[in-house]
């Protein structure tokens, strides 16, 4: 086998690698299987090339050709789809990954003819490779249209992200742009354009590109490429300068003393061994600071940032943004593995007696029961209050670090980091900043503990105005109430007197009947309405699955002439009551029925945005115009006739109770969109 053939295989085995390894990596998500078929179609190209190349007979190259461009049809399919749902844009565009994988099938079926690959003949010393057909050319435009789509959207969700995302995303962009630049080389030789070797060039490409996406999507935290070079030079220079050091000293040894290797020379070179071992991580840490400083500017001078880190947490209040910026600094200024912050259990409500120090979310920034709890007479706690300075653990990955925040005797919080994504140890001077930073976070969340207790005293307090408002609009409400009942009243009162003038056949008292029982179930279904804004029913905290909700609250509503679409993604449940959001979703589809008395459709959709769960009920009805948009969710406030105006009103309220949030988009004569954001 020669090189150009051992290349390809080299290819198969490494992406067929990485597409197991990315596929079994948990968690298994969308964005994984999406990249497992990408890999599996590109290491079946590959793969079946070897097999082409060192074919014996000419007819035999051409089966083995044809069965490798099996899989090179849906390369671009598979990069286009893992793309977009890698950007969270796949349902968006759903239909246009469809058309991708159509028109690949379609070039699946002409590669059955002489059409994509004419024949197979020698090319630049291999055995075989592919003559292009009439519709080869055609396929490389579609391929390579699709490649820059791809490349495009990476650029521009680079463009839109910021921090560890806006990173890995730049590491994705740019190795996706040298893949398919190297990788094309590989159609050169198909049309006579050589030379061999520029093959080997693009499945170099292709080996790069392929790992450095599976590191991309695999790594939660990520090293910046710039900290690579960063700490690749400082070995480079400090080795060199090391190394210029011995063979000065060497050459002066030779010169002055002996040039023969006796006992003076062991010693030397033993001496100069153990000043190599005790200044070598000293020096690389000073030559790659300054490189820092030099090449890099501000960008990764941490020290500066963890100073004004400092100063930003005494700045902030609220636990969120305390953590927030805590998480921030970790993360993607120290750039440390797994960093945790542990609190007391109940750290925002000091009625209660907290036992334990637990992690708080960098997401929800909330406290999260992972096992790793720590109370408050473990030894390690003990430990922190007597010498009140970080205990450092080289070798735990995940516990390197760990520094108190304290205030006088108090601990009122731990930082527990682990190791530094560069590898580096934590320097005296890292340390040394982590204290300052502890110090005036402990402050600050002090100061918070008593803010979230005022904070929890305003919210119970504002739920107290706002039912005393609720019941204080009562007399406002009766008008609206009494305007609503007295229309059937009148219908029932005038039918029942003229119920004595007309003749009892079984057609009128049944057209008698029907009457009366639609006016008295208008009537307690106002009653029921205004009752259910009024009264502030007890909450059940359960977890609650809206797209379980969803799909029950269809059950409930009749939706004849309307076209129904759901778009419900996978999503973790919420704490909520089940009743009161089955409310909502009734109320709101209900709504969009009554926006839309001939026709139209309703979409459904739940999603994740910024770690929030999100449910959209979508209309295509008449719209709600800009000068009434405010008053939809003020109580008794319709714009037809016979409703109530009490429906989103109920849902507003259970939404706000629920701690979520209810926006509404809409465009007069193109429907109206309700997002919940919890």
């Amino acid at each position: 086998m020669h090189i150009y053939s051992a290349s390809y295989l080299v290819v198969g085995i490494s992406v067929l690698f990485w597409a197991i390894f990315v596929f079994l990596s948990p968690p298994r998500d969308a964005t994984k299987q999406a990249f497992s078929r990408y890999l599996i179609v590109v290491g079946w190209w590959a793969l079946f090339s070897v097999l082409m190349i060192n074919s014996p007979t000419q007819s035999l190259g051409l089966f083995w050709d044809r069965i490798c461009l099996m899989g090179v049809v849906f390369i671009p399919a598979t990069f286009i789809h893992f793309n977009f749902t890698f950007l969270g844009i796949d349902v968006k565009y759903k239909k246009f990954i469809y058309s991708s994988y159509l028109i690949s099938l379609l070039f699946f079926l002409i590669n059955l003819t002489p059409y994509l690959a004419a024949d197979t003949t020698p090319k630049f010393g291999l055995n075989f490779y592919t003559d292009p057909g009439p519709f080869y050319l055609p396929f490389m435009i579609y391929f390579f249209s699709l490649s820059i789509l791809g490349i495009y959207t990476f650029y521009w969700g680079y463009r839109q992200a910021e921090g560890n995302r806006k990173r890995q995303l730049f590491n994705i962009f740019w190795s996706s742009l040298l893949g398919y630049s190297l990788g094309g080389f590989n159609y050169n030789l198909a049309f006579g354009l050589g030379p061999a070797y520029l093959a080997l060039v693009g499945n170099l490409g292709i080996i790069l590109h392929v790992g450095v996406y599976a590191y991309s999507i695999t790594k939660q935290r990520m090293l910046d490429i710039s900290v690579v070079i960063s700490r690749l030079l400082s070995e480079i220079i400090t080795t060199a300068f090391f190394s210029a050091v011995y063979l000065f000293l060497l050459f002066s040894y030779a010169h002055y003393s002996s040039d023969r290797i006796g006992l003076g020379f062991i010693i030397f070179t033993f001496i100069f061994g153990i000043m190599l071992t005790q200044t070598y991580q000293a020096i690389r840490l000073f030559v790659q600071t300054t490189s820092d400083k030099l090449i890099l500017h501000g960008k990764y001078d941490y020290y500066k940032e963890i100073s004004e880190a400092s100063i930003r947490v005494g700045r902030k209040l609220s636990l969120e943004e305390i953590l927030k910026v805590l998480y921030a600094t970790f993360f993607d200024v120290v750039e440390i593995h797994n960093p945790r912050i542990f609190l007391p259990e109940f750290f925002s409500d000091p009625q209660r007696e907290s036992r334990r120090y637990v992690p708080y979310d960098k997401k929800i920034f909330a406290p999260v029961l992972t096992g790793e709890e720590i109370g408050f007479k473990d030894p390690l706690v003990g430990s922190l209050i007597e010498k009140r300075e970080p205990i450092i653990n080289e070798k735990s990955k995940d516990r390197q670090l760990v520094v108190p925040c304290m205030l006088e005797d108090r601990l009122i919080a731990l930082f527990v980091l682990g190791s530094k994504l560069s590898q580096d140890p934590y320097t005296d001077e890292d340390v040394q900043l982590l204290e300052v930073l502890a110090s005036q976070a402990a402050i600050s969340l002090d100061h918070t503990r008593s803010y979230e207790k005022i904070r929890v005293d305003l919210e119970a307090t504002e739920r107290q105005l706002e039912r005393s408002s609720r019941l204080a609009s009562i007399g406002t409400l009766t008008a609206g109430v009494t305007h609503e009942i007295r229309n059937p009243l009148t219908v029932i009162r005038t039918e029942t007197e003229r119920l004595t003038k007309q003749p009892r056949d079984a057609d009128y008292l049944k057209q008698y009947s029907d009457l009366m029982l639609k006016h008295i179930e208008r009537i307690t279904g106002i009653i029921h309405r205004m009752l259910t804004l009024a009264k502030d029913k007890p909450q059940q905290e359960v977890d609650v699955n809206l797209n379980e909700v969803i799909e029950v609250s269809l059950e409930l509503v009749p939706l004849k002439r309307i076209v129904l679409k759901k778009e419900l993604r996978v999503i973790p449940p919420i704490k909520g009551d089940n009743e009161g959001l089955q409310e909502v979703f009734v109320n709101l589809i209900q709504n969009a029925l009554n926006s839309m008395p001939d026709q139209g459709t309703i979409t459904l959709r739940t999603y994740l945005e910024d770690g929030r769960v999100v449910a959209e009920v979508e209309d295509t009805g008449k719209g709600i115009p800009d000068d009434i948009k405010e008053k939809i969710f003020d109580p008794f406030f319709s714009t037809r006739h016979e409703g109530t105006g009490l429906g989103l009103s109920i849902a507003y309220r259970i939404i706000r109770s629920h701690g979520g949030d209810i926006k509404v988009t809409s465009q007069e004569g193109k429907g109206t969109t309700f997002k919940l954001v919890f």
